[in-house]
């Protein structure tokens, strides 16, 4: 799980995902809130919001910055 996602709220980050049929995706989204266990975020790839929980996501970056997870 990527602690303090939190920070990045209103930003757009890259996420390294794992969906729920166990594929690894990579998605470059913008963080609208983090709750319940999820985050809140509009997916720029399906243009869409988006929920995703925070025990999936196994790396997050900035783009253009460093990459935690």
């Amino acid at each position: 799980m990527v602690a303090n996602m939190g920070r990045y709220a209103g930003r757009t980050v890259e996420i390294v995902y794992i969906d729920r049929h166990d594929r690894i995706t990579q998605r470059t989204v913008v963080v609208l809130g983090v709750g319940d266990g999820e985050v809140q975020a509009f997916c720029l790839r399906k243009r869409e919001p988006r929920r995703f929980k925070l025990d999936r996501i196994l790396a997050v970056s900035v783009p253009g910055g460093r990459r935690t997870g």
